[in-house]
């Protein structure tokens, strides 16, 4: 790792917990977790992990996400906070609003409402950064994150053998957004993205945030770590009315526990593993089929080496 070290402005560190990159506080050690500086250094990164074929993990701020026990093989590329800078550009009619990937989506919902711009209040309460929404087209009452994308600049390898890493945009036929499902290929690095954005009120958008905030208090179980929701809501049918209707609430495995306050979460009472979050989703998916019908599918991402 010297060749990748030397003269690296961004942090580079090795065999860390994925406990404390995660919102469920779960997970092995890396085996490295590289945290660029700037785009030059996220570029840098994919093409020493292609010339040294090391095996390359992208996480952003770890909200959707389950690390295996064992840890992640290679190097876990962690696009956070040194990649969050935002502009906020007024249009004709609307809002242009160009963010890097790294800031939180409810820091980016707030900061557009601050500044009179629309479109974002619904996302105030996601956790995760906007690379991350990209990735599972985040979303929430009515809307998603999609809608407003005009424009990704990523970085991705090109050319037959996969080998160099350059800067691509993507736009318009490029961008596939369907529920819950991004438009990012594999190995391909969210830097920067454009939103087209309503105009809006500032105080209206402001109280917005704050009901959905005092509504989320109240219905999830904010207080312990979680993924947010696990399960993927079923065309016509809600994943945790669901769960809860199959009498899955309180259910526990080991330290994970399916939440008294939510159905679609499933929390870590302290000490919990990812076998425990696996084998309850497991008992939850199959008692929900049996009761319901309905096959529960996962939103959660599962990384790292097998147990």
């Amino acid at each position: 790792m010297a060749e990748l070290s030397a003269e690296f402005i961004g942090t580079i560190r090795q065999n860390v917990s994925m406990q404390e990159y995660t919102s469920w506080r779960i997970g092995g050690s890396a085996d490295w977790l590289v945290e660029p500086a700037n785009q030059s250094e996220v570029i840098r990164v994919l093409d020493f992990c292609a010339d040294n074929a090391v095996p390359l993990t992208i996480i952003g701020r770890g909200s959707n996400l389950l690390v295996s026990d064992a840890g992640i093989a290679g190097l876990v590329l962690r696009i956070g906070e040194n990649l969050s800078r935002v502009e906020i550009e007024p249009q004709a009619d609307n809002y242009l609003v160009r963010a890097e990937c790294g800031v939180l989506l409810a820091a980016l919902s707030r900061q557009t409402a601050e500044a009179g711009v629309g479109g974002l209040e619904w996302a105030c309460g996601i956790p995760g950064n906007l690379g991350g929404a990209l990735m599972m087209n985040a979303g929430a009452y009515g809307a998603s994150i999609g809608e407003f994308v005009t424009e990704v600049q990523v970085a991705a390898y090109t050319g037959a053998e996969k080998r160099k890493a350059v800067l691509q945009t993507l736009h318009g036929d490029d961008l596939h957004f369907a529920y819950r499902s991004g438009c990012l290929p594999e190995n391909t690095v969210a830097l920067n993205v454009a939103l087209c954005l309503p105009a809006g009120n500032r105080e209206d958008s402001l109280m917005r945030i704050s009901e959905i905030l005092s509504s989320r208090r109240q219905n999830q179980p904010l207080e312990y770590p979680s993924a947010g929701s696990v399960f993927r809501n079923p065309p016509g049918s809600h994943a945790g009315y669901l769960v809860e209707q199959s009498g899955c609430k309180g259910l526990t495995v080991g330290g994970a526990q399916v939440s008294e306050k939510h159905g679609n979460f499933i929390i870590n009472l302290g000490g919990a593993t990812a076998a425990d979050v696996l084998s309850l989703i497991e008992q939850v998916q199959q008692i929900v089929a049996k009761k319901t019908g309905y096959d529960l599918e996962t939103e959660v991402r599962l990384l790292g080496r097998q147990n």
